[in-house]
């Protein structure tokens, strides 16, 4: 029997510290440009068509409903854009002090560069899709 197929992602999750969530929250928001789902709780922000969740992570490692989820650590993301906006992006992010870690060429032909958010979460942004088809 084969699995019901799957249409994409729909969620993913960052984690940060109660005292991160106000610098996590601007960070998403104003520097990245991302629009919030919620107005009164700006911690969930549209990426396409999926979502970006900002979560506490003992808050979340903690809680009854939904399931208790959590990590330690960091985490990644990788956020896609055109060609054109990507050599933006590294302009805009080191205007805004935000250092750009490493820039990588992959063999599917993308490029991709990463750095991290307020929390510590490594984000990285690629002009195109890394992954073969």
């Amino acid at each position: 029997m084969k699995p019901p197929p799957i249409h994409g992602v729909l969620e993913t999750v960052v984690y940060c510290t109660g005292e991160q969530l106000d610098d996590m929250k601007t960070f998403y928001s104003e520097t990245l440009g991302l629009r919030p789902v919620f107005d009164k709780h700006p911690t969930a922000f549209r990426v396409g068509a999926g979502v970006l969740l900002i979560f506490d992570a003992d808050e979340s490692a903690g809680q009854k409903d939904p399931p208790p989820h959590g990590a330690t650590g960091s985490v990644h993301a990788c956020l896609v854009t055109s060609a054109e906006a990507y050599e933006g992006w590294k302009l805009y992010l080191p205007s805004r002090g935000i250092a750009i870690e490493r820039e990588m060429q992959w063999p599917s032909g993308p490029s991709s560069f990463y750095f991290k958010d307020p929390g510590g979460n490594l984000l990285e942004i690629a002009n195109g899709d890394l992954w073969p088809s």
